[in-house]
């Protein structure tokens, strides 16, 4: 019987109480402008994944649209051979506008750190 290659599928990260466990008991890796939030899970390979910009950072909703689509463009392009599922948040740090090829490197870094 051949072997099935297993791929890890990317979902949205939804519901409150979800949010709340995952900032709770999930770990924290950092890189230079990313923080990202992580609570693994084994049994399955579904990653349910969100973004999000501090408004503090960044007044304009416009500026912080646009970043939150780097970041989701960053996340479609990680490899799907991951070996695990859960929840995470990508949360970007930065104060200024990131370049989309910086921020597509940076999230593979922070995963190939798990």
């Amino acid at each position: 019987m051949p072997l099935q290659k297993i791929e890890c599928s990317l979902i949205p990260l939804k519901g409150k109480t979800v949010i709340d466990l995952l900032f709770e008991k999930g770990k924290h890796y950092k890189s230079k402008t990313l923080l990202l939030r992580l609570n693994k899970e084994e049994d399955t390979l579904v990653l349910e994944a969100g973004v999000t910009v501090s408004k503090k950072n960044f007044s304009r909703a416009v500026d912080r649209n646009r970043i939150k689509r780097v970041l989701r463009v960053a996340l479609k392009e990680l490899p799907r051979n991951l070996s695990f599922g859960g929840q995470c948040m990508l949360i970007y740090t930065g104060k200024e506008m990131p370049n989309t090829a910086l921020i597509v490197e940076e999230v593979k870094e922070l995963f190939e750190k798990i």
